[in-house]
């Protein structure tokens, strides 16, 4: 593929991608019930096995986009819920602006003095912690593609009963129509790591309509409130990309002009409300 790595680095990342893999397999072959544990368990395993590369600035940055993301729907919100919340920068933030805030995770970050209103929620538990109808605004990002395709659809019923009659649940995923984008990236033309389903916005709202989502709306740029006429142009977008082989596609889409932060439907970015 284009731009692989070469040498010490392709060593690294194949080695990460194999344990990535190894991980990924159980849990794409376990069935519901043990998937409601094994979460947690495989992440933790990896984090032992695999050095995993970050820094405070890149997750800074990501904060202050979600913030923009969110600011068209933070109008009268008392009550916030973050479905993937990682080391649950975002929803400390945001503790300090509303009443209440649940950071749902398979991992609990281990906040030190945590805001008045915060509440780490193991993700197994969502439904039997956070009240149902309590929740104005939902959001995940980079979150539902690590999800086995098989538990989404009750994932998405779990937060609309989460939801406040016309609370809305905004996702951000990578588009498949670029991916995979997790570690395989390097390796396969399809997600072989902890993605175990990329979508489309195609894909994605059809989810949402079938959960019991209404309207589902695009958004289309980071920092706008969803516009009417958005949504067709996607679909017909998507429809003839799609037809492409993935390497293809692939070599298209990046050589798209970038329009800060991201190429055009790079990321899926959609709201739903109860």
């Amino acid at each position: 593929m284009a731009g692989r790595p070469c040498g010490e680095e392709l060593e690294r990342l194949r080695a990460h991608f194999e344990v990535e893999r190894e991980l990924a397999d159980r849990l794409r072959n376990a069935d519901r019930d043990r998937r409601k544990t094994l979460y947690r368990e495989v992440y933790d395993e990896l984090f032992r096995r695999v050095e995993l590369v970050g820094n405070a600035e890149a997750q800074q940055a990501q904060v202050d986009l979600l913030l923009r993301l969110l600011e068209p729907f933070l109008g009268g919100v008392s009550s916030f819920l973050e479905i993937g919340a990682g080391a649950g920068e975002l929803s400390v933030e945001l503790a300090r602006r509303v009443d209440r805030v649940w950071a749902v995770d398979a991992v609990d970050p281990g906040i030190e003095s945590p805001p008045e209103g915060f509440i780490f929620v193991p993700s197994h538990r969502l439904a039997s912690v956070v009240p149902a109808s309590s929740v104005d605004l939902a959001l995940s990002c980079h979150t539902i593609e690590h999800l086995h395709p098989d538990d989404l659809r009750d994932h998405l019923r779990e937060v609309r009963n989460a939801l406040a009659p016309g609370g809305v649940y905004v996702i951000v995923t990578p588009n498949r129509l670029y991916g995979p984008h997790d570690i395989s990236r390097h390796f396969s033309d399809v997600p072989r790591g902890f993605h175990l389903r990329e979508y489309t916005h195609t894909e994605l709202a059809a989810e949402l309509a079938a959960a019991g989502f209404a309207p589902v709306r695009v958004i289309g740029g980071v920092g706008e409130a969803p516009k009417p006429g958005t949504a067709w142009k996607v679909r017909i977008a998507e429809t003839v990309l799609d037809v492409l082989p993935a390497g293809w596609r692939r070599r298209l889409l990046d050589r798209a002009p970038r329009q800060a932060p991201f190429r055009p439907l790079e990321q899926v970015k959609l709201v739903g409300t109860r």
